[in-house]
């Protein structure tokens, strides 16, 4: 009988800490691992997007000359202007970086759009 009483006590007593305890840091602490793995997750996933869709606009001009109804001033615009970022590159880098600070800050706000 005395068992069952001191268990009582416990039982109370830890019911008593557990509800003064918050379960916002706790939680808080768990996701914050979470929200960075997926944070880590769609730069990946962006990154690897981006570059795919990069290495896609430089094949189209290609592309659209294999078909027969694309004109020609279409495809030579194209090209001229693969090459013409190209030159504006190797003459000044800042151009690359101001390129990659806007598709990096466009893509940045794409993925923390919520829908």
């Amino acid at each position: 009988m005395r068992d069952e009483e001191n268990y009582g006590d416990l039982t109370r007593l830890f019911a008593a800490e557990d509800a003064a305890l918050e379960a916002a840091p706790f939680t808080a602490g768990v996701m914050k691992g979470i929200r960075r793995q997926a944070m880590i997750r769609r730069l990946t996933v962006g990154a690897f997007g981006f570059a795919g869709a990069v290495i896609a606009l430089l094949q189209l001009p290609e592309l659209l000359s294999a078909f027969v109804g694309v004109d020609h001033t279409v495809t030579s615009a194209l090209a001229l202007a693969r090459t013409e970022i190209s030159q504006a590159a190797a003459s000044n880098p800042m151009w690359l970086a101001i390129i990659l600070g806007a598709a990096l800050s466009m893509a940045a706000v794409s993925m923390t759009e919520r829908t």
